[in-house]
């Protein structure tokens, strides 16, 4: 039988939550024949032993040979399937039908991305501001959804097919290739479904430092598709007003509990902005 959908990780020190999502791929009830691929860059935390667990085709490369577009072209190229599927190593699908329902908008032969959904982990500590869903309140992550049709496209929970991505290949992006992709193929008129009913457990968990960086990244990634993240923008969002709200909220009902989750109101405008601006590559 044909192999007609290829799920490509980019895996690194991915712990217990990548084992989670590989069992929730190896439990999906389908009538057709998939394969998993990950590409390793340097694992040193048992990854490579858990992956040798499952029938996962696995890859590596050394650490310093990393790059989003390169690495996430390399992985792609090895797919077999006409559908290529990119998740993130800590998102874990729901449900068993989750790659049926992934790949059931494609029937539609004008759809060439079929975008899944994340939400969040049950019965989990969660970052603040990632349970309100306000992490990405920023006018530059606002202004981007208004421009693509509501759509920010991710790698987190995402299909495409594989003739599309060969016809658009990433090349070196430090970040944010998702949105570089997305921003090709959107220019091109050519059409991303927004797949509800796939859906995916993801979420993060910050210090300050972490956080700091993660912001940084992707300040540098808007940068990567021209999205200007001004100072204006960045005061903004420093005094917006639904977020000073939060943060009030958050303290009086004592539901902020990190320094990260109090100090996110600043510490994400001015490390976009940071990044934005003066990031010259991918810190990690």
């Amino acid at each position: 039988m044909k192999t007609l959908v290829s799920i490509v990780y980019l895996t690194r020190n991915g712990g217990y939550l990548l084992g989670k999502s590989l069992d929730a791929v190896f439990a999906q009830k389908t009538d057709f024949k998939f394969e998993v691929i990950a590409i390793d860059s340097g694992s040193t935390d048992g990854t490579l032993e858990l992956l040798e667990k499952f029938p996962v085709k696995v890859y590596r490369i050394p650490a310093h040979e990393f790059n989003f577009g390169l690495t996430r072209d390399y992985g792609f190229s090895l797919a077999t399937g006409d559908i290529v599927i990119a998740i993130s190593q800590d998102a874990i699908p729901v449900g068993s039908d989750w790659l049926n329902n992934m790949i059931y908008p494609f029937k539609d032969d004008s759809i060439v991305v079929v975008q899944g959904i994340d939400i969040l982990p049950e019965g989990e500590d969660l970052f603040y501001w990632d349970k309100l869903r306000l992490f990405y309140y920023t006018r530059e992550c606002k202004k981007w959804i208004e421009e693509h049709d509501n759509i920010g496209m991710s790698f987190t929970n995402c299909a495409i097919r594989r003739n599309i991505w060969k016809e658009n290949l990433l090349g070196r992006v430090e970040m944010s290739e998702d949105k570089v992709f997305q921003k090709r193929i959107m220019e091109k008129r050519l059409k991303i479904y927004s797949q509800l009913q796939a859906k995916a457990f993801h979420s993060h968990m910050y210090n300050v430092k972490s956080l700091a960086k993660r912001c940084e990244n992707e300040g540098m990634g808007w940068r990567n598709v021209t999205q200007n993240y001004s100072i204006s923008d960045m005061i903004c969002d420093i005094f917006d007003r639904e977020i000073i709200h939060f943060l009030w909220r958050g303290i009086v009902t004592r539901e902020i509990k990190r320094l990260s989750e109090l100090l996110f109101p600043i510490i994400r405008p001015i490390y976009i902005y940071k990044g934005n601006h003066f990031a010259t590559h991918y810190i990690k």
